[in-house]
């Protein structure tokens, strides 16, 4: 490995780092990485050996691996979404200009990375939610004063709202639990253990239901994971203690009741009044997911286009206005119809099968892990828009050129 590959590699290390922290750190940190990919000569130099019919075997496999067409598809859509919507708003070309996180797919895909390297990257990652988690332990002690990141209050450490934060902390539960598996010695073991907790614990001081519900979903693949093997009582005796600890939280208790108590209060609403720009007001979850699906059977095709969602609410006269339905496969059918589905089914379905082929090495567990969470947190918001989880998704992503056999 080079001085270049050096420096790309502590840069890449320090944006999985810094993920906690916010959204600006890791975009700076991953387009100084992209910076320093071309200016190293690395990017022109693939670029000058494929034109002269010298392919490095390394480039050549990312321009043959099926994962690379799927992703261009995804990376166009929004420009091409941009043509056809009825008009191009700051939200519009907001969405078209994130379409550059995928870029930096390509810089993970082409570093020379082994799994000690792969391994360095993702304990920077857990090493970066520790660090977060302390400090949100020391808010929910009242030691210090908890951020409200857009308005919303909570435990979350540096600042970084509970959606994508819960994520992350999936994310690493995982990879906690898959370093337990492969540890050699009981120290190593009981650390990784106390890590599932620590980030579970702040997972359950957070006021997201997303969180809840995500490591709910992934919590087999966590306990099986913990005892080596599937034996499907011990799985669920795990999974219970999971749900048991997380229990004792009470900003959990309270977001439980309290949303339980809301659909008591609403279901009349919910259920059996018309679906008026009024609802937003009592149900926007309901009311949001309710005009995508509207919109996707208006425009069954094409979709509205890039933005085209906040256009049509508007249009509506929905107060006050969101810009997507909370839900990544609602915002792909309202915004690019069928095409749009199929690429968002044809990423996720691509890079399932190639992480799941390798889920037994640390490039395809983690792979797999960032998978999962995106797809099933993307029910209960648009993540493939939000900043920090659309890069998190593109680096993971990036990942499937260092699994060499389908």
């Amino acid at each position: 490995m080079d001085r270049a590959d050096q420096i790309l590699v502590t840069l890449v290390a320090l944006t999985f780092f810094s993920f906690p922290i916010g959204t600006a750190p890791p975009l700076i940190l991953i387009i100084t990485a992209f910076v320093v990919f071309l200016a190293s000569g690395k990017f022109l130099g693939v670029r000058k050996l494929w034109n002269a019919h010298k392919v490095s075997p390394l480039f050549k496999n990312v321009m043959s691996e099926n994962w690379i067409f799927p992703l261009f598809l995804f990376l166009l859509l929004p420009w091409i979404g941009l043509i056809y919507v009825p008009e191009i708003s700051d939200v519009s070309m907001d969405y078209a200009r994130k379409t550059h996180y995928w870029l930096y797919a390509f810089v993970v895909a082409l570093l020379p990375l082994d799994k000690r390297v792969i391994s360095f990257i993702v304990k920077a990652f857990i090493a970066g939610l520790l660090v977060n988690s302390i400090f949100a332990f020391i808010q929910f002690a009242g030691l210090a004063p908890a951020p409200s990141p857009s308005g919303i209050q909570g435990y979350f450490g540096f600042g970084v709202i509970y959606s994508a934060l819960s994520m992350y902390l999936v994310s690493a539960i995982m990879m906690a639990s898959f370093f337990f598996k492969y540890a050699k010695t009981k120290q190593i073991k009981a650390l990784n253990i106390l890590l599932i907790f620590i980030f579970l614990f702040h997972i359950s001081i957070m006021d997201g239901r997303n969180g809840y519900v995500t490591f709910f979903v992934l919590s087999p693949f966590i306990a099986i994971n913990v005892i080596g093997r599937f034996d499907w009582k011990k799985v669920t005796f795990i999974c219970i203690v999971f749900l048991i600890a997380m229990s004792f939280s009470p900003v959990l208790k309270n977001r439980i009741t309290t949303t339980f108590a809301n659909m008591r209060a609403n279901q009349q609403t919910i259920l059996e009044q018309p679906w008026n720009t009024n609802v937003i007001h009592i149900a926007p979850r309901f009311y949001l997911l309710r005009a995508a699906l509207e919109l996707f059977l208006e425009h069954p095709v094409i979709g509205a286009g890039t933005g085209g969602y906040r256009y049509y609410i508007e249009k509506e006269g929905a107060i006050p206005l969101h810009s997507h339905p909370h839900n990544n496969i609602l915002y792909m059918g309202a915004s690019f119809g069928i095409l749009g589905l199929f690429s968002y089914f044809w990423l996720c379905w691509v890079m399932f099968k190639k992480s799941w082929q390798h889920r037994d090495e640390i490039q395809g567990y983690f792979a797999l892990s960032i998978l999962l969470v995106i797809f099933i947190s993307g029910f209960f918001n648009s993540q493939i828009i939000d900043s920090g989880p659309a890069l998190f998704f593109a680096l993971g992503y990036g990942l499937l050129n260092h699994m060499r056999c389908d």
